[in-house]
């Protein structure tokens, strides 16, 4: 028996210096260089470490480092050929990358597992895909959420689980919950920050196949925009979120303060994934809650939603071995091994096997897990570039609330709206 066991050890030794030297005939050295924190470095230098146990004669010296200087410091590596071999890159900057220059490989090319993925999510130029490459792989999941108290949705009559769910549904909910419940429960915790952000410019995106500004130009009619404004006028003046007047106590990203958030008053609350653990924590003490459904409207042709990942990996063009550093990032997206180690130290993760590990070892909550799937489902474009400004941004905040005080109706602001946007324009 024990001849038997040792014969077995002996051979599955073998396979691995075989597999080990099927990858890397000769001992090759890859650079890996990636900002963040403590958690995150840890984690990724032990799926470096396993990835090298794995694979004899691979040494891949790792280079983490501060966000301070490093797209600037890369921008010149680039240029200079002298990049890393695999580099962490933020998605809003890799555009420029790729605009000066052919700096990175197309990973389609090589031996890397793209079924892990949901194709809509990866297939977006925020996550790396490019005139049909893929230049770079999304690290995680960002996007818009909605949070749901279950015991008061369901007290008040109220699913937001709905299929296919219209803008107008919100209303008639909103509506519901007024009638149902005290005066001071209503269907959503959202500030006049949250509404032009999250419902906008979402419906805006919904009206225009995603992109407002294609090619710096304002695709966005004058009689479309008042269709949104209609809605947020319906918003207001049916209560479906609280007063103008009494969320100015809670502006930005402070909703989570709102005390009647904190009393559990509201059905939901307009979140971020990045924000809905915060929103929860901020409840009532034992509340329950459950991911709840973003309105499309019937016929679009992009989601709106815009969901997009943090960071991206790429291999650089002056990889002396892009075939091995390709085997790594496979092994770093779609080894559970490495997906348990990596958890969610680079945001909510990128595949839904990685999503699953993560709220089954309690690194990820099941909440978060269901909003990521959620947004990552729609695939709404991001914002493009001049939608995406602050000058853009607090046009529409003043647009709400000039709506939501009565200053303006939704054809008067739409119009003065469109008059500011195409000023914009590049």
């Amino acid at each position: 028996m024990k001849k038997l066991l040792s014969a077995a050890l002996i051979l599955a030794m073998l396979c691995t210096v075989f597999a080990g030297m099927a990858l890397a005939e000769e001992n090759v050295t890859l650079r890996f260089r990636w900002w963040g924190g403590d958690e995150r470095n840890e984690a990724t230098i032990k799926v470096i470490e396993q990835f090298e146990e794995l694979n004899p004669g691979v040494t891949i010296e790792y280079e983490p480092g501060s966000a301070d200087g490093y797209h600037d410091k890369l921008a010149t590596e680039l240029a200079g050929g002298t990049a890393p071999d695999i580099v962490q890159i933020d998605p809003e900057t890799f555009p420029t990358y790729v605009a000066n220059g052919d700096y990175f490989f197309n990973l389609d090319d090589f031996e890397i597992d793209m079924s892990a993925f949901e194709e809509g999510y990866i297939h977006q130029q925020i996550n790396g895909y490019y005139d049909g490459r893929q230049l770079g792989l999304p690290t995680g999941i960002a996007g818009p959420a909605i949070v749901v108290n279950k015991a008061l949705a369901e007290q008040l009559g109220v699913d937001l689980h709905i299929d296919n769910m219209q803008w107008d549904d919100i209303i008639e909910l909103g509506k519901a919950v007024r009638a149902a419940g005290d005066d001071d429960t209503y269907l959503f915790c959202a500030n006049k920050d949250y509404v032009a952000i999250l419902f906008v410019m979402s419906y805006a995106k919904q009206l225009t196949d995603g992109v407002v500004f294609p090619d710096g130009k304002l695709a966005l009619t004058e009689e479309q925009l008042t269709e949104i404004y209609e809605f947020v006028k319906a918003l207001f003046d049916n209560e479906c979120v609280p007063s103008i007047e009494y969320m100015a106590a809670y502006t930005g990203d402070n909703i989570q303060s709102d005390a009647n958030w904190l009393a559990g008053k509201y059905v939901a609350a307009l979140a971020y994934i990045s924000t809905v653990d915060v929103m929860v924590a901020n409840g009532p003490e034992g509340a329950e809650y459950y991911a709840g459904s973003l309105p499309v409207k019937e016929g679009a042709t992009d989601g709106g939603w815009a969901s997009n990942t943090p960071q991206v990996l790429a291999i650089t063009k002056t990889c002396e071995h892009p075939e091995i550093a390709a085997a790594f990032l496979n092994y770093f997206f779609t080894n559970e091994t490495a997906m348990e180690t990596l958890g969610a130290t680079r945001s909510v993760p990128p595949t839904a096997k990685a999503r699953e590990i993560c709220a089954a070892n309690g690194k990820l909550t099941q909440l978060v897990t269901d909003a990521a799937d959620i947004a990552v489902a729609i695939s709404g474009t991001p914002n493009d570039k001049i939608f995406s400004t602050a000058e853009c941004k607090n046009i529409l905040y003043d647009a709400v609330e000039a709506i939501a005080y009565g200053d303006m109706t939704p054809a008067e602001a739409a119009a003065d709206t469109i008059a500011q946007l195409k000023e914009l324009e590049q």
